[in-house]
């Protein structure tokens, strides 16, 4: 089991980036809805020049939040690479900080839940998958979009398009199967019956019978004459 980042929450940061994209432009060129700069379009003053550099600054910094916004949606929105899965041989999570890619063996696991904390920033609610680690040096120390809390490493899923709680069954249930001692070998043996028995059917046949010469139905016994 899997899931992916929700596709409409990737949509709305593109929309967000194609904006200050725009809003950037409109700095730097149209002024449409910014303020020129003093003195602007015919000569600058020295107030326009300082303005001028101000919005320079402020519209090439937009213009890279845009690119980056517009940019990592829509490579997601391509890739559709999952942000968790629920492997044989591991939890996969993209939260590494260098490496996205992070996959922690169920031997190092110890149990997987799921919680909802509150955001130190907002106040808003966010779905948490916990992940009970028994050695933090399998995950990377540099994370993204997790973070410990002792030996528990908290992952944020308020934008997965999947129930976190299912997530978490899943992968609780993929860890006691790895787990699961392998069973005792046996030699086969083919299969021998307990017990047998015979079945027989009696089965009784009438004899047939055979009309005599006066018109008498008789058996084929009494139909005989002696000479």
């Amino acid at each position: 089991m899997h899931a992916f980042r929700a596709p409409f929450r990737l949509f709305i940061i593109g929309i967000v980036g194609l904006i200050l994209i725009l809003a950037a432009i409109d700095i730097l060129f149209l002024h449409k809805l910014s303020t020129p700069s003093d003195g602007f379009p015919a000569q600058l003053t020295t107030t326009g020049h300082a303005q001028q550099r101000g919005d320079i600054i402020l519209g090439a910094a937009l213009i890279g939040m845009g690119v980056v916004l517009v940019g990592s949606s829509f490579v997601d929105l391509l890739k559709r690479k999952p942000v968790v899965d629920v492997r044989d041989d591991g939890l996969y999570a993209q939260i590494g900080g260098k490496t996205p890619d992070v996959l922690i063996p169920w031997s190092e696991v110890a149990t997987v839940t799921s919680t909802v904390e509150s955001d130190p920033y907002d106040g808003a609610t966010r779905e948490i998958l916990v992940v009970k680690v028994r050695d933090k040096t399998a995950v990377p120390a540099s994370l993204a979009g997790a973070m410990w809390h002792g030996d528990e490493l908290h992952i944020d899923a308020h934008d997965w398009n999947r129930p976190v709680t299912d997530i978490a069954l899943a992968a609780q249930g993929a860890r006691e199967h790895a787990m699961r001692p392998p069973p005792s070998a046996s030699p086969s043996r083919p299969f021998e019956p307990s017990m047998m028995w015979e079945t027989r059917v009696d089965v009784t046949t009438e004899q047939p019978v055979v009309p005599d010469a006066s018109g008498d139905r008789s058996t084929e016994d009494e139909g005989k004459v002696d000479e």
